[in-house]
């Protein structure tokens, strides 16, 4: 790390919790509109489905709102410190490709599997773009959802921003070791990062909370041992041998290495295809689904005080943001 000048991420900032996004990409479906495909195509109805986690962690539309608002709390908290020309850049809407969440269960679109396989269809384009070269590649991602540019801070707006130092590598270590005061100000406790989320949820210091990321990633890995799931999981890879095709669950086809390429293949698409015929045919991702969301009830009620918290501090941070 540099020890002079180091990047935050203003969406890490206005979180502070050092959770990323992709621990919401698990966890929601789309509705079959948003997905362009017809309601029959998808395999069961998981992708007009919620789960219960989703009531506990930020959307990308939201996390997006929650972000910038978090940038300007601490713009102006940096600023009463007296770093006067501190902005926090504007942070642009949530990258849709963010929302395509529909994958958890596997590849459930008949209409994205015959156009693109295992490959939702901007990361297929993307990857045949990148085979073009980097201009290829740039015309396929497309502008950036945000042109937000980090801000590069040195020691001092390290230390008000974050609350501790950058040379101690533990946080505890470092909020232990950081000083109190910066410019003669008093730094609020957590730096402005966590000042600003505490302002959010009126009092919380976290909004993508480590325990609802946990039970997200948990319920998940639980469902696939389920044994309503694995006798699913069996109907589905006797449907597939009938296609032709051996695999002992959608994972396995998903995971194929001989799909790990740029390009979508005539195979790769034809294995996909057949996947999504046999989930529709064993209503896998009804089963799943199912087992999935009692799962994650469980482990919610089990933690039922703190998951409150949780839901709690959600929700105020959003209303700060309407």
């Amino acid at each position: 790390m540099n020890m002079k000048r180091t990047r935050i991420s203003l969406l890490a900032m206005a979180v502070a919790s050092g959770a990323v996004m992709a621990g919401y990409a698990a966890s929601a479906g789309t509705d079959a509109d948003a997905a362009g495909g017809d309601a029959t195509s998808i395999a069961g109805s998981a992708k007009v489905r919620t789960l219960p986690i989703e009531q506990y962690l930020p959307t990308p539309a939201e996390f997006a709102k929650l972000s910038q608002a978090g940038g300007k709390l601490q713009q102006k908290c940096m600023q009463g410190l007296g770093f006067a020309s501190f902005q926090a850049p504007e942070q642009g809407p949530a990258d849709p490709r963010e929302t395509f969440t529909d994958l958890r269960y596997g590849t459930v679109d008949a209409a994205q599997a015959a156009r693109t396989g295992y490959k939702p269809a901007f990361v297929a384009a993307r990857q045949t773009a990148k085979a073009g070269g980097p201009a290829a590649a740039a015309a396929a991602d497309g502008p950036a959802p945000s042109a937000a540019v980090e801000p590069v801070l040195n020691d001092a707006e390290w230390l008000a921003m974050t609350g501790t130092t950058k040379e101690a590598g533990d946080l505890a270590k470092a909020k232990q070791a950081a000083p109190s005061q910066v410019q003669g100000k008093d730094i609020p406790p957590g730096g402005c990062i966590a000042e600003s989320t505490r302002t959010l949820t009126g009092g919380g210091e976290q909004l993508y909370a480590d325990l609802a990321q946990d039970i997200n990633g948990q319920s998940y890995k639980e469902s696939v041992k389920d044994s309503r799931v694995t006798k699913a999981f069996a109907a589905w890879s006797a449907c597939m041998k009938g296609k032709g095709y051996s695999y002992k669950d959608p994972m396995q086809a998903n995971d194929d290495p001989k799909f790990a390429v740029p390009t979508v293949s005539a195979e790769e698409i034809a294995v996909a295809t057949a996947d999504v015929a046999c989930k529709n045919e064993t209503k896998l991702v009804d089963v799943w689904h199912g087992a999935e969301a009692q799962i994650q009830q469980k482990m919610i009620n089990a933690k039922a005080k703190e998951m409150d918290a949780i839901k709690k501090a959600k929700q105020t941070a959003l209303a700060h943001v309407q």
